[in-house]
């Protein structure tokens, strides 16, 4: 297929996906056409593309995986959706062209791809970092294939978490390098990295990330709220970054206390605020699933004590008292 056909196809996708209805007949076929165009273009299939990189703040998924993302619809949509929204809030403060700082691209940048079909490249430029080379190789080929030089200012094979931001002119960060209940990969460490060297007017996306403990009994859809463990915004952000030192992040611990019935199971849920209006709740994606915990008490009053903590499997430790 020509090129310009191809970027026809990747424009027509790009509206779809971000118009601003949250349900429409065309979503599902915009998000699944957009991931094919892709797959077909790009082979990701070889064994390096299913390793996953491990980190000193946890783990960075392979190629393949990173990719196969892009199939999750309202992940798709609300994520570029909020992306797209932020670049024309800060267009309208008269700030151009707007810098967008992209951590954990994956093969595609998937994320950026719909910004740059609606955008021209004087209103928005994109950094984009990455871990791993194959990912790195792909989005080369990716900006080759659909003449996208001129959007891209730089792009940096680095570990996000650690990475040193070398000029603070960003308007916008965007990372989506995470897992259900902030287990297991670095979007918590990659944050926070960012925002200690960044001035606080800058934008983060997501803007809130709330992770609740909660119960689920036997006869019952909707799991009951028990806590609220950690809600990962702006001003918890810099609260944690006043607190800590060297990027030795420091988390709050708190006591909670439930009582367990016959048949109830204490779960890890996930709520994801990108920006106004996207949002994803309970089951709207992958990073939505109820994570379940386990204890060794399976009735009546349990105390607990639970702390986020970072590390090679980042995640929250549970203290049975």
């Amino acid at each position: 297929m020509k090129k310009t056909e191809l970027k026809e196809r990747l424009t027509q996708y790009s509206i779809d996906i971000l118009n601003p209805e949250n349900f429409h007949d065309k979503l599902a076929p915009a998000v699944m056409g957009y991931a094919d165009l892709l797959f077909e273009e790009f082979n990701l299939d070889g064994s390096t593309g299913r390793e996953h990189i491990q980190t000193l703040n946890g783990n960075a998924i392979g190629a393949f995986w990173a990719a196969k993302c892009i199939r999750e619809i309202f992940r798709t949509q609300r994520f570029s959706r909020a992306l797209y929204s932020s670049v024309l809030g800060v267009i309208g403060q008269n700030r151009k062209p707007i810098h967008v700082l992209y951590a954990g691209t994956g093969p595609f940048a998937a994320l950026a791809l719909p910004i740059m079909m609606m955008l021209k490249p004087e209103d928005v430029q994109f950094t984009f970092l990455e871990i791993n080379p194959e990912s790195i190789e792909v989005l080369e080929e990716v900006i080759d294939l659909f003449d996208l030089h001129a959007y891209v200012k730089n792009i940096h094979q680095c570990d996000a978490s650690l990475w040193d931001v070398p000029s603070s002119g960003i308007d916008i960060v965007i990372s989506e390098t995470m897992s259900r209940a902030l287990i297991a990969e670095p979007q918590v460490a990659i944050m926070l990295n960012l925002a200690s060297q960044l001035p606080k007017e800058v934008v983060f996306l997501p803007e809130e990330i709330k992770v609740s403990l909660c119960k689920l009994s036997r006869d019952s859809r909707e799991p009951e709220r028990i806590a609220e463990l950690i809600n990962f915004n702006k001003a918890s952000i810099y609260s944690i970054i006043e607190n800590s030192s060297m990027r030795n992040w420091n988390f709050n611990d708190q006591n909670i206390q439930t009582n367990i019935s016959e048949g109830d199971q204490l779960y890890f849920m996930t709520e994801i605020r990108i920006n106004d209006g996207n949002i994803l709740n309970l089951n709207d994606s992958s990073l939505n699933l109820l994570e379940k915990l386990k204890v060794n008490k399976k009735l009546g009053v349990i105390n607990l004590n639970v702390k986020y903590a970072l590390g090679k499997r980042p995640g929250f430790s549970v203290i049975e008292k």
